[in-house]
C-alpha cells in the first residue's frame, strides 16, 4: 500500500569536490524517464542560477559526475535514478541552468564494437561479456539461457545487446529487458516484479485502449541457403491467423542451427506479432516505484487486466506519471 500524499522527490549533485548538493529546492522542472527499447534512463532539469558563498549555481554542474533521483512514499528516501550530467546549459533570460543526465547504460548507447559470438553462447553469458569488458558494473542477470546460433555484430554495444535479446525470444525465452538499478547493470524478465500495484479508476487521472493492425504479421517464410545469385529455397511457411489479411516476415536457415531451431523462431513471431498491437497509455498519480517492465493491475476505463509497462514518464512537478502498456 502506497499513500500517494506522501510522494515527494529530491536531487543530489556530487562535484568533485566530494560533497553533496541537495538542489531540490532550486529546481523549476524536471523529469525521469525510461523509454520503450532505451536501456538508459534519462533525467531532465531545470533549475534556478543563484549565487551560492562558493559560486553561481551553473559552476557546481560538472559534466559527467553524478547526479542521484530519489523519493519517497513517507517510508524513507530510496533512490530511484543514479546517472552523470552528459549536458547543461544556462539560459541568461530567465537566470536558469538545464541539465540532462543519463544512467551508467547510456555510453553504451552510442558506443561501437565488433562482436563475435560462437554458437551455444547465451543471452546473459554475451551480456555478462560485453558490461565486463566495456566496465559495467553488473547486477542481476535472469537470463536469457537459450543457446544462440554464431553470430558476428557490427554496431552500437546496446544494439547488439538487444539483438541477443530478440534472438532468445524468437527461440522461446520471453522477453526480457536491460536496465540499470543502483549504478549497476541488470537483465531481468518481464513482470518478475513482486510487488504489483493497482491502478483503478479512483486514481486513474485518464486511460485509452488502443488497437492496431499496422505491424501485424500472418505469415513466414523460411528461406534455405542462397545459391549464387539464384533466390533461395523456400524450407517452411508457417501461418497464422489470416482474419485481417496477409503479411509477412522471412526468416533464413543459416541463422539458425537446425530447422527445429528456424520453425521455433517463425512460431514466436507469430505468437508476438500475429494478433492485433494493443497500445494503453495511462495517467496516474506518480508512483515512483514502478520501472518500466514492471507488471501492474489496471481496472481502469476498457482496461481490466493485468499488463506490463512499455515506458514510464514521470513529471516531479506534477507528480504524475505516464505509462504505457501492454498485455
Amino acid at each position: 500500500m502506497i499513500d500517494l500524499a506522501k510522494v515527494d522527490y529530491q536531487v543530489i549533485l556530487l562535484p568533485p569536490s566530494g560533497g553533496k548538493i541537495n538542489i531540490t529546492d532550486l529546481i523549476d522542472a524536471w523529469t525521469h524517464e525510461e523509454m520503450e527499447d532505451q536501456i538508459s534512463a534519462k533525467v531532465t532539469l531545470s533549475l534556478k542560477n543563484v549565487k551560492r558563498e562558493d559560486g553561481w549555481m551553473h559552476q557546481h554542474v560538472f559534466l559527467d559526475k553524478r547526479l542521484v533521483l530519489e523519493a519517497t512514499d513517507g517510508n524513507g528516501w530510496r533512490e530511484i535514478f543514479r546517472g552523470s550530467v552528459k549536458a547543461w546549459k544556462t539560459d541568461s533570460e530567465n537566470h536558469t541552468v538545464h541539465v540532462v543526465a543519463y544512467d551508467p547504460n547510456y555510453n553504451i548507447t552510442i558506443s561501437k564494437e565488433h562482436y563475435y559470438f560462437k554458437g551455444g553462447k547465451t543471452a546473459a553469458a554475451s551480456i555478462k561479456e560485453i558490461a565486463s569488458e566495456q566496465g559495467i558494473p553488473i547486477g542481476v542477470i535472469d537470463g536469457p539461457n537459450k543457446p544462440l546460433t554464431k553470430k558476428l555484430y557490427k554496431n552500437s554495444i546496446a544494439n547488439t545487446m538487444m539483438e541477443r535479446l530478440k534472438e532468445s525470444e524468437r527461440k522461446g525465452s520471453g522477453k526480457y529487458i536491460i536496465r540499470s538499478t543502483k549504478g549497476k547493470l541488470s537483465c531481468l524478465k518481464e513482470g518478475n516484479n513482486s510487488v504489483i500495484y493497482e491502478l483503478d479508476d479512483w486514481t486513474t487521472e485518464s486511460s485509452s485502449d488502443e488497437r492496431s493492425i499496422e505491424k501485424l504479421i500472418t505469415k513466414v517464410k523460411i528461406y534455405g541457403n542462397s545459391k549464387g545469385d539464384a533466390r533461395p529455397k523456400v524450407e517452411a511457411v508457417k501461418t497464422g491467423k489470416t482474419e485481417f489479411g496477409t503479411t509477412q516476415e522471412i526468416l533464413y536457415k543459416s541463422d539458425f542451427d537446425n530447422m527445429k531451431a528456424a520453425n521455433e523462431a517463425a512460431a514466436e513471431i507469430l505468437k508476438e506479432d500475429g494478433k492485433p498491437e494493443i497500445n494503453r497509455p495511462l495517467i496516474h498519480p506518480d508512483i515512483p516505484w514502478i520501472r518500466k517492465g514492471d507488471k501492474v493491475r489496471v481496472n481502469s476505463g476498457t482496461i481490466n487486466t493485468m499488463c506490463i509497462v512499455k515506458s514510464v514518464s514521470r513529471d516531479m512537478h506534477s507528480k504524475k506519471m505516464m505509462l504505457q502498456l501492454k498485455e
